[in-house]
């Protein structure tokens, strides 16, 4: 009888090929080229976020006809960040497009800076209209939730970048 089955503990189970030391998960074992996991990983190149959290930056500036952030703009940055990690892509998006009575200091110096950073995550375009922008990520969140989830994991890591540039240009 095994050790295992007297004592109750369960059968260790023998590690994953895929996962030894030298093969990635991401590539087909049998010919070594990438899964399509893979393809849809490298959407997100990290070699190219910073450089392209700061052309969103710039163009935001540019927007403003500033050279420096101020600390309302700094605080929406900050804010965008957060809300994209606790509620979502479309939660973001959603938030632009509000077209209710809700107004206030601080939907007004949010929603100029979230406009510009979704608009040129989506389709890089300075200033993308807010229906628009809702429309796209939205259409992407129910025809292809993969390509949203590749959007949203994309803006999650523009974010940190965003926060970092954004705090380089503060006044």
């Amino acid at each position: 009888m095994s050790k295992y089955k007297n004592q109750g503990y369960p059968r260790p189970t023998p590690p994953n090929p895929q996962t030894k030391q030298g093969n990635s998960p991401l590539l087909n074992p049998v010919s070594n080229q990438p899964t399509s996991t893979a393809k849809n990983a490298s959407l997100v190149r990290p070699e190219h976020m910073s450089l392209l959290a700061h052309q969103h930056i710039q163009s935001y500036m540019q927007s403003q006809g500033s050279e420096k952030l101020t600390q309302d703009d700094l605080t929406a940055v900050l804010r965008l960040s957060q809300h994209l990690r606790v509620f979502g892509l479309l939660s973001a998006a959603g938030y632009v497009n509000q077209s209710n009575q809700q107004a206030g200091k601080v939907r007004e110096r949010t929603v100029p800076v979230w406009t510009v950073l979704l608009g040129q995550l989506v389709s890089e375009q300075d200033k993308l209209p807010p229906r628009e922008l809702m429309r796209i990520i939205q259409e992407k969140a129910t025809e292809s939730p993969t390509e949203y989830l590749a959007l949203w994991r994309r803006a999650l890591n523009l974010a940190n970048h965003w926060n970092f540039w954004a705090r380089a240009y503060q006044e």
